[in-house]
């Protein structure tokens, strides 16, 4: 359910003072099986105080310290995670406790520390045999994470204001999912209970995830109101979505331990108890969102089912009436191995925006966008600073046309009292220019003439063919990422012209055919791709929002899914390459910040060996055909196919 902060204070507040009373006589196996408790009731804070106090009394224990760990990381204290981790990490060696250098490293990211997360993702890459598995699949878009990180920071969008949400409506609690009602009322989850003037919780049964809402007025926010007692019901309830109509609630209760369900229930009748939308026995199911979408009311939600790609995975179906229609995962390239949370659909628009821990980011959860067409998406983007941040940034809800919108963060400067990044707060973004009068703007019939003329010479040039030499770039990798773009791979593959006249030198016909693929292809493409973004600048400093689609395509000498992802180094090195034109002119419509609503965004489509030319040599004792000859040099290339 995503509420973070999840501290029964009564119970730790009793437990340390009993503790307090026989502290000097306690032992290292005492507080470590009152952390052991405490972690059994998901009370990761409590636990790491216990582990602390046993530590202070048994400090070199590798399993004490790997407790210690996991607490410090279940209770979002970063830095003292990564310095356990990286104790556990260097006396264990994998033996016992394998993911502790991939925790070490998501820590590390965490905490800021880029430099020194990309060498431990690099070792944990090293280290892991099964290259395609999750631990490989991480380190890479942790490797990705950490340069964009890097680039974003440097970068930020100024022209975005961060609000963050004040008291009363934050608390020293924990708050996350803020959405707008239909009623104009900010609707959001809260785990706050009355407290004494010791700070405890008086009734312990009220201290559970419940749905509030809260109005402004003249910049000033009333006392949040809890929603009545056929929402809140004493379990724990969470997420606020709405019928399109606003007449039905939809919101997620906890059933059992570790599983969720979707329920509506109509706000308008308090008699109305609600009624189970969506239910799968031991599995979690929530976060639902609504939205009219391609002619239907769609039902986006947040579930760990099978079907879906690993961990939690965004799904959505068709609501007639309350009832679900063939729900189904959304699949990738949004959903991973990782864990995608928290959808919100701009219906009119199309664009899905979500919360992932797996796609390259910025540490922790992320938030990214991606735009849907029918059954698929595109790759999704990140939305950079300052959405996100080290920490955990969640619950994307956005108003394009306002320019305005919620998300959730436990960012440091965060209200908390267990540590700087211990609890989510709510926060609120706004672009200034969205309230600006612009100038009138031409006839819309001839701006769409414009635009489209604009479109019909992008796509007059298609298709763009880029060749790459051998293996490259980054050769005898199995990386999905690179960080060259492609003009310096095309620089490399004209620096090698002495290598392939040096390979026919005994046949010179073949050293001219050769020459006159690299003059009329490799270079004359290299040169219409100059004239191409030229053209597609122009296009999106328009406003427009493109899609290119990029294929790519290997020689058959290596294995197919080795190729799959030499294709999608090929592709991320034209990627980089846009991102570098002009000196980054089109960083801000890649990235998804730029604020004339123009938008640059990448499908990627690897095919790997499966369709290189049959007639091609795959022996590795003929370079000659199989490196040098213009056969295979025709396979080794990428090319933009479609402008959308």
């Amino acid at each position: 359910m995503m509420h973070g902060c999840r501290h029964i204070r009564l119970l730790v507040a009793a437990l340390f003072a009993m503790a307090a009373h026989v502290a000097l006589a306690q032992s290292a196996e005492q507080f470590a099986a009152w952390g052991d408790k405490a972690m059994a009731l998901g009370e990761h804070y409590g636990a790491s105080r216990y582990y602390g106090e046993a530590l202070g009394r048994s400090p070199g224990l590798m399993e004490l310290q790997w407790k210690y760990a996991e607490a410090c990381r279940l209770s979002h204290q970063y830095g003292e995670a990564a310095l356990f981790y990286d104790k556990v990490q260097k006396k264990d060696h994998a033996r016992k406790h394998p993911e502790a250098l991939r925790w070490l490293a998501e820590m590390q990211m965490s905490t800021g520390e880029y430099d020194e997360a990309a060498k431990t993702w690099s070792k944990a890459k090293q280290r892991e045999r099964d290259k395609k598995g999750f631990i490989a699949q991480r380190a890479n878009n942790g490797l990705e994470g950490c340069a964009m990180a890097e680039k974003l920071l440097a970068d930020p969008d100024n022209l975005v204001r961060i609000e963050h949400l004040p008291m009363p409506v934050n608390s020293l609690s924990s708050e996350f999912g803020g959405r707008t009602g239909p009623d104009s009322a900010l609707y959001f989850t809260s785990l706050r209970g009355e407290v004494n003037s010791d700070g405890e919780v008086k009734d312990t049964a009220t201290y559970r995830a419940r749905i509030f809402k809260a109005t402004e007025q003249g910049g000033k926010w009333s006392e949040p109101m809890a929603l009545p007692a056929n929402v809140n019901n004493g379990r724990n309830n969470a997420n606020s979505a709405w019928s399109a109509d606003g007449r039905w609630f939809y919101f997620s209760r906890e059933e059992a331990p570790g599983e969720f369900s979707i329920r509506a229930v109509d706000l308008h009748d308090p008699a109305d108890t609600g009624s189970v939308v969506l239910r799968k026995p031991g599995f979690t199911l929530t976060q639902p969102m609504l939205a009219n979408f391609e002619g239907g009311e769609r039902l986006f939600f947040a579930s760990n089912m099978p079907g879906g790609q690993g961990g939690m995975d965004i799904w959505w179906g068709t609501l007639v009436g309350k009832a679900l229609i063939d729900p189904k995962p959304l699949g990738p390239p949004v959903n991973t191995p990782g864990n995608e949370v928290t959808p919100f659909l701009d219906g009119p628009k199309g664009m899905l925006y979500f919360s992932s821990d797996f796609l390259p980011g910025m540490g922790g959860y992320d938030l990214f966008k991606s735009l849907l067409d029918h059954a698929s998406a595109d790759v999704p983007l990140n939305l950079g600073v300052p959405f996100n941040s080290e920490a955990n940034d969640l619950y994307p809800a956005v108003n394009e046309t306002a320019g305005t919108g919620w998300f959730t963060s436990n960012r440091a400067g965060a209200f908390a009292e267990k540590g700087e990044t211990c609890c989510n707060d709510l926060f609120r973004f706004s672009y200034p220019h969205a309230a600006v009068v612009e100038p009138p703007k031409p006839d819309t019939a001839e701006v769409r003439a414009r635009q489209e003329r604009r479109l019909t010479s992008l796509r007059e040039k298609l298709p763009i063919r880029l060749y790459f030499h051998n293996d490259e770039p980054n050769p005898r990798s199995w990386d999905t990422t690179t960080t060259l773009d492609y003009g310096q791979t095309f620089r490399s593959y004209a620096a090698k012209r002495a290598e392939y006249d040096s390979a026919w030198h005994a046949q010179p016909g073949d050293t001219t055919a050769f020459d006159a693929f690299f003059t009329q292809q490799v270079e004359g493409n290299f040169n219409l791709l100059n004239d191409f973004t030229t053209l597609l600048q122009q296009a999106l400093n328009e406003g427009q929002q493109i899609t290119l689609q990029v294929r790519g395509y290997a020689s058959p000498l290596a294995k197919s899914d080795y190729n799959k992802n030499l294709s999608l180094r090929r592709i991320e090195s034209l990627v980089h390459y846009l991102e570098r034109w002009d000196s980054g002119a089109l960083l801000p419509y890649l990235n998804g910040t730029a604020t004339n609503g123009g938008a640059l965004v990448m499908v990627k489509k690897p095919f790997g060996k499966s369709t290189a030319d049959a007639s091609v040599s795959d022996r590795l004792d003929d370079l000659r055909h199989s490196v040098y000859s213009v056969g295979a040099a025709k396979e080794r290339r990428i090319e933009i196919e479609q402008v959308r």
